[in-house]
């Protein structure tokens, strides 16, 4: 229960704090309007366990043999979100690669996520230990910004996946 209790936490303060500091910017932020349809992704057969965190803003659940999630949207100035993922400890490129395939239908209109899907797969998964900006996606898909990175803290991995534009 404390070890579940800290992943919580864990997980918790590094998605937040893991969001760009324009996201806490402004008091009337509309989150509906993140560019993430959360229905669908709640809906998804890949989700489990979806819970709210905050109103209209935080979610964490799991993800079918792969682990748990925190997902942060953001909508002021810019809109996004940033997905983050517990890997767990020294996660092979299978997990990785399976995490990349569901991201895009998670996080993407349909009819970007066959877009979303081929520059992840460009992605050198030893490089992912240092951010990985994907700037031709983002000019493609009219970002601002979209980057992925996997970050071990205490013995555990986490895949950070963030995107924002406006």
């Amino acid at each position: 229960m404390i070890k579940k209790a800290a992943l919580y936490l864990l997980f918790v303060c590094l998605s937040t704090s893991l969001a760009p500091a324009w996201a806490a910017s402004g008091s009337d932020c509309v989150y509906e309007h993140s560019g993430v349809d959360v229905q669908q992704f709640k809906k998804s057969r890949h989700v489990i366990g979806f819970d709210k965190l905050e109103r209209n803003t935080g979610y964490i659940g799991a993800l079918k043999g792969i682990g748990g999630f925190h997902l942060q949207l953001y909508s002021c100035v810019h809109y996004g979100a940033t997905l983050t993922v517990l890997l767990g400890p020294n996660p092979n490129a299978e997990t990785v690669t399976k995490t990349f395939d569901l991201l895009p239908a998670l996080l993407f209109p349909a009819v970007d996520v066959v877009k979303v899907k081929a520059a992840l797969k460009e992605v050198r998964l030893d490089a992912l230990y240092t951010p990985q900006h994907l700037e031709r996606l983002t000019t493609e898909l009219g970002m601002t910004d979209m980057r992925v990175q996997i970050i071990d803290t205490d013995g555990m991995s986490l895949l950070v996946f963030s995107f924002y534009g406006g």
